[in-house]
């Protein structure tokens, strides 16, 4: 049985929400929603024994609008997405689709950049990111001139 909650307009928190509501729609990535960690990509990151798997949800981009960069610290995931042109003859009744940029950057430590591949299918982008060897990370000794 649902029941009907009675909501005080002059409430601080309503008023909060209301206005983390109106920011969020205008600016879907605003300093705002990357604090609340709404960067609007979602990633899983799984450490396993010699690499790294990353899954990124991208829903709605091809490979082309992506650019993905591997280095020693990590990776970073770069997008732009966009929607199609207003029909100004059209009348619609709820426009919510944006249109904009994205940036994500990931901390793999030791990571083996040039080993790293990367899948695409079905809006979800897939790295595996290899862990550099034991002695790479290790560094080499330096000989002391007198």
């Amino acid at each position: 049985m649902a029941y009907l909650v009675p909501r005080d307009p002059f409430n601080i928190t309503t008023l909060r929400r209301q206005m983390d509501d109106m920011f969020d729609q205008h600016f879907p990535f605003s300093a705002l929603a990357v604090l609340k960690g709404e960067t609007g990509l979602q990633v899983d990151v799984v450490e396993e024994d010699k690499a790294y798997l990353v899954r990124a949800n991208v829903p709605g981009l091809a490979a082309k609008d992506l650019d993905v960069r591997v280095n020693e610290e990590g990776v970073t995931i770069k997008g732009a997405f966009s929607e199609e042109k207003e029909d100004k003859k059209q009348n619609y009744l709820l426009r919510e689709r944006k249109s904009g940029s994205f940036m994500r950057t990931i901390a793999l430590p030791n990571s083996d950049p040039e080993k790293a591949v990367a899948k695409f299918k079905d809006g979800v982008l897939e790295l595996v990111v290899p862990k550099q060897e034991a002695d790479k990370r290790q560094g080499r000794q330096l000989l002391i001139e007198e």
